[in-house]
Formats: structure tokens, C-alpha cells, sequence
């Protein structure tokens, strides 16, 4: 029988391409033998499958899933080879019939396979099948929940849909229902529930009938249902030519998703991406980090959060581990909290929490005096009030000081630390041309107003635009900024103008 909390296995880490180094100098750091690696993933031996996935999933930065194989890599040529393959896997012994789960795939050159969201399906129908056959019922396939409209007894929609897509299908069923009405009719006993919970009920007063309330109630009602992704377990599948392998993902949601960063602006860096760039700086955490262009503020947060030792995974409410089978049942011999006697064992749910409240205790206050100063820039008023909200929620807005200002005003501390700037590149928000007074402009600030001993990092897709900043570069890094290839590019600043102390 398999069991992913005690038996011994391998686990595969994936990332964002570029980032590969930082990963492993992370899994590294945390005592990890590295197995092997891509461009976007590093196996990774596993001495303990239930704390290494707690663990990982806590800690990690730079990294988007924690995948437990499950299938191993076999020959798959078509979607009928998958259902097979998939159908005869044990999933009975890793999910419940009780909970909901959802598939992530990645497949690439499969002969035959023009539409990506196939192999999603098809794996979605072998487990339904397979619970179905060996639990005698099946579970939810995604936020699926039940829908039901009823206007003066009659029932308008009873059925099981996606959550996300349960507005629409309510709206469509009383905008039918109210299109056949006679005019003389004013009134009507309405009910409508999704997921049991009662949205609009009551005699209501047709003419008036207001769907924006409706939406807002449901907004407030499903809000972190609907902003962070589906909660469940999670199954990850590789296929690529003719090999395919299936993995339980322990995270659900990316890593990267921490949960705070509540509100965006315009072209948002992923915050496992900002990690890796503060982390390829070279940055010690000691002296100053100023982000011009700092937009949402992830970078500067990212760096704060690590200065501070707040681990990433202590923000989430949410992983796809917990809701896997034996989440919540004993294993011996573990221990929980601390004052948890061995003998009687501990669930993976006690010893996350135990995980959790060790990790917070070894934060570093807020208040620390030798904290460096974090500093972000962006000349819109709106950017820099979204940054502090987002900072604010990461818990590190006391110490991270955002300023409206153009990025050439920007007052940097007496001491010399780190620039990292992520200016426009072209491709999303404006034409190169029409950013190239603005590229020379960062290079002539990085010339004349910066002091000598900083050290600056731009990152851009763009090499025509990163030459108008006319600096020999000291090192080049490639990433992948969501479909976009990038380079971070590092610049020693020799200059050596007076500065104003702040």
C-alpha cells in the first residue's frame, strides 16, 4: 500500500526556467542531496517523506510545486495509453472519495494531442472511474459545488458546476425564467444556493431584482475561493513525446502564490521569480536594498521577508497536502509539539503546526536594529498605496518604507547595498522606442547620481534596450518572466558624486 507520509521516495521540485540554481542552493542550504535536474526541476532524495514535504512546502522560495511520483515514467503514445495508465494507478490509497482534487499538466510533442486540456480531462476521468469502482462514489473534480435556483417552487437549475462559473449560470437561469414572465408580474418567491449557502432568498419585487447584489454577496461569500485558486488535492502530470509520469502535487497553488499580495500592477513580478533575482544579487541581508520601479513591491517584500526570516509558506492558509489521506491520522513514533509525548505519535497536521510555530519563533522582530533598510520607488501614487498594502499583509510593512518619486529622485541611504530595478520592457506596456529615453536615462542616474560601491541590477527582455544603458555589464543572468525571456543584468557603479544622507 502506498503511503505518502511514511514511505521513503525521491521528490521532485520544479521552478520557473532560470532558477534551477537558486533551487538547489536552497534545498542545499536545507541539508538536501540533489539527484539530479532540467531547466525546471531537481529531484531530491527524501530520509523522511512526511517532514520533507512539510518542510519543503514551508520553506522553500525559489520553487513552485513539491511533486511525490506516484506513476513511474512508462510509455504513453495516446489518451487512450493515459486513461489506462492512470485508471490501474492505487488512487484509493492517497485521496478520499470525500474530498475534491484537480490536475495540472504539462505535456509538450505528444503526437496526436493539439489541444493541452485533454490530458487534464482524460486523467480527471481514470480517477473518477478508478474512486468510483474501488470507494463506491467519487469525488469533486476541482471547486465544483451544487447550484440550485428555484423562482416560486419551480426549479430553475439543480446541478453541480464549478464555482468560479456559478454566477454565470445563475444569472442565466433567472434572465430565462424572468424573459417568459407576463408583464403584470411583480413578485415571486426566489431561492438561490451554491455550495448550501443561501446568496438570495425570500418574496422579492421583480422590477427591482439586482444582480450586482447578487454577485457582491457571492464575492464575499466564496472571496479566498475565488482569488487563490481551488482547494483540494492536486495531481501533476509530466508527458512529453512518449514517456508520461503522474505525480501527487503536495502543493496545490504555486508556492509562488504566498497570499500576499492582494492587489497587483500592471505586469506584476511572480513572487518566486523576485525571490531568485534578490537572491542572484548576492545581496547579505546587511546593507540597504532600493527598488526603483518597484510597482506591486514583491521584490522589496521578497527581500524583507528574507531578511527577516519569515518563511514563505507560513503565509498560505492553504495546501493541497492537507487535504490528502492522512492528514489527519497518527503515525507513530512521530511527535508534534514539543511537549507531544513520542510514544502516542503525532498526524501531519500536528507536526505543520508544530513546524509553523517553531518557524515564527525564529523570525526576526520588526524592530531589529540591525536590519537593513529596504527601499522601494515607483513614480505612481496608486502603485506605491498597493505596494504598502501588499507589504502590510506579508507582515514586513514596518519595515519596507515605499516612496512616490521618479526613480532618478530616489534618496538612497549613506551606506552602499543593492539596486534592482525591473523598468518596462516593451513587449506589455509600451514600444521600445519609446522607452529608450528612459533606458539611457537609468544608466546616466547610474553614472553620475549613484555613489561609488553600489551595486545595480536591471533585469529586461529587451538586449536593444538594456545597451541605451551604455554600462559594461559584470555578470548576465537568464530567466523566464512569465512567456518572456529576460536577462538580469549587473552593473558596478565606479562613479562617485556626493550623496545626501537619509
Amino acid at each position: 500500500m502506498r503511503n505518502l507520509w511514511t514511505d521513503e521516495t525521491t521528490l521532485a521540485i520544479t521552478c520557473g526556467k532560470g532558477i534551477v540554481p537558486f533551487l538547489k542552493q536552497e534545498l542545499t542550504d536545507l541539508g538536501y542531496e540533489i539527484l539530479g535536474s532540467n531547466e525546471t526541476m531537481v529531484g531530491i532524495k527524501a530520509k523522511h517523506a512526511c517532514r520533507d514535504i512539510l518542510r519543503l512546502n514551508l520553506s522553500l522560495r525559489t520553487a513552485q510545486r513539491v511533486l511525490w511520483p506516484f506513476v513511474q515514467d512508462v510509455r504513453c503514445y495516446t489518451l487512450d495509453d493515459l486513461y489506462n495508465l492512470a485508471y490501474y494507478a492505487p488512487w484509493e490509497q492517497v485521496l478520499s472519495p470525500d474530498a475534491s482534487f484537480f490536475v495540472n499538466n504539462a505535456t509538450r510533442d505528444v503526437e496526436g494531442v493539439l489541444d493541452t486540456r485533454m490530458p487534464t480531462l482524460r486523467l480527471k476521468d481514470a480517477i473518477v472511474d478508478r474512486m468510483r469502482a474501488k470507494c463506491g462514489r467519487r469525488p469533486n473534480v476541482g471547486d465544483s459545488v451544487k447550484i440550485l435556483v428555484k423562482a416560486d417552487g419551480e426549479t430553475l437549475y439543480d446541478k453541480q458546476a464549478s464555482l468560479k462559473s456559478a454566477m454565470r449560470l445563475v444569472k442565466a437561469a433567472l434572465e430565462d425564467w424572468l424573459s417568459e414572465l407576463p408583464e403584470e408580474k411583480e413578485r415571486a418567491e426566489l431561492l438561490v444556493e451554491v455550495d448550501g449557502y443561501d446568496l438570495m432568498s425570500g418574496d422579492l419585487y421583480l422590477p427591482k431584482l439586482d444582480f450586482m447584489t447578487l454577485k457582491k454577496r457571492f464575492e464575499r461569500t466564496f472571496g479566498s475561493r475565488l482569488t487563490e485558486g481551488v482547494p483540494g488535492a492536486a495531481v501533476f502530470l509530466w508527458w512529453e513525446k512518449s514517456h508520461a509520469k503522474i505525480y501527487i502535487d503536495t502543493t496545490g497553488n504555486s508556492l509562488s502564490r504566498r497570499g500576499y499580495r492582494k492587489e497587483g500592477w500592471v505586469a506584476p513580478m511572480q513572487e518566486a521569480l523576485a525571490a531568485a533575482c534578490v537572491m542572484a544579487t548576492g545581496w547579505d541581508k546587511k546593507v540597504p536594498f532600493v527598488v526603483p520601479f518597484s510597482g506591486s513591491g514583491t521584490p522589496a517584500i521578497e527581500a524583507a521577508l528574507m531578511a527577516r526570516k519569515i518563511l514563505p509558506g507560513t503565509l498560505r492558509a492553504d495546501f493541497s497536502f492537507m487535504h490528502l489521506k492522512g492528514w489527519t491520522e497518527i503515525i507513530p513514533g512521530e511527535r508534534g509539539m514539543v511537549s507531544a509525548r513520542r510514544r502516542f505519535g503525532a498526524a501531519p497536521q500536528e507536526i505543520f503546526k508544530a513546524m509553523v510555530i517553531e518557524a515564527r519563533e525564529q523570525e526576526v522582530p520588526y524592530n531589529d536594529p540591525s536590519l537593513p533598510r529596504i527601499i522601494g520607488v515607483d513614480w505612481e501614487t496608486e502603485a506605491v498605496g498597493i505596494a504598502e498594502r501588499n507589504a502590510n499583509a506579508a507582515g514586513v510593512g514596518a519595515m519596507v518604507k515605499f516612496f512616490v518619486d521618479d526613480f532618478t529622485d530616489t534618496q538612497l541611504p549613506a551606506t552602499p547595498g543593492v539596486i534592482f530595478m525591473n523598468p518596462p520592457y516593451g513587449e506589455r506596456l509600451e514600444d521600445e522606442t519609446s522607452l529608450i529615453p528612459l533606458y539611457e536615462g537609468i544608466g546616466t542616474w547610474l553614472r553620475e547620481r549613484v555613489p561609488e560601491g553600489w551595486k545595480a541590477w536591471v533585469i529586461t527582455s529587451s538586449k536593444e534596450l538594456s545597451l541605451k544603458i551604455h554600462l559594461k555589464t559584470s555578470d548576465i543572468l537568464e530567466f523566464k518572466n512569465g512567456a518572456l525571456d529576460c536577462r538580469l543584468l549587473s552593473y558596478d557603479v565606479l562613479a562617485t558624486p556626493p550623496v545626501e544622507e537619509v
